[in-house]
């Protein structure tokens, strides 16, 4: 009995065996196609890699080149390449028209404070915790507010600001001298 089961289990394999080599013989060309198509994606998709990884060095070494020396055109083309870098660069900027090209989401609220900081008006400082997009960086403009209305006599309005500030801001100190002593005009 035992011989005969393992000579129907290898009667088996045999019939398997023909069956994928007739399969193979079938579709040799398709086969080979695949493999190959396959081959060349894997490469490519390495060659793009490996390129656009050149690309981030490059950009990220001509941004080193930029902070040292802001001048470098050259640099400053190198990094245009990488978009998000290029936003970095101009947030580093203390100029008004570079901080109002910033786009990038994660960037736009910092830009904005910048802006409204560097202006240093009650417009514009009033626009910036007014508006509910930016959700970072109001307690320092509050302290520039409250420097504001207090040169301006209105204590009122520095209070209320001073009010908005959460006890454990660590600007809440700079806000509560600037309400004791004042400001001298």
């Amino acid at each position: 009995m035992e011989i005969k089961e393992k000579l129907k289990q290898e009667e088996e394999l045999l019939i398997k065996v023909f069956k994928l080599e007739k399969f193979i013989k079938k579709y040799k060309k398709q086969i080979i196609a695949g493999v190959i198509i396959a081959a060349a994606v894997l490469v490519g998709n390495a060659i793009y890699g490996y390129i656009q990884q050149q690309k981030l060095i490059s950009s990220n070494n001509a941004f080193d080149v930029l902070m040292k020396n802001p001048n470098d055109k050259e640099a400053l083309e190198k990094v245009k390449v990488n978009e998000k870098l290029y936003q970095v660069y101009l947030l580093q900027s203390n100029k008004i028209e570079n901080l109002k090209k910033i786009t990038a989401p994660e960037l736009k609220a910092i830009a904005a404070y910048k802006i409204a900081m560097l202006k240093g008006d009650k417009q514009s400082l009033e626009n910036y915790l007014l508006n509910p997009d930016y959700k970072i960086l109001k307690d320092p403009v509050r302290v520039a507010l409250i420097k504001i209305y207090l040169k301006d006599g209105n204590r009122k309005k520095a209070e209320e600001l001073y009010a908005q500030i959460s006890p454990n801001s660590q600007f809440a100190p700079i806000a509560k001298f600037l309400l004791h002593y004042g400001v001298a005009k």
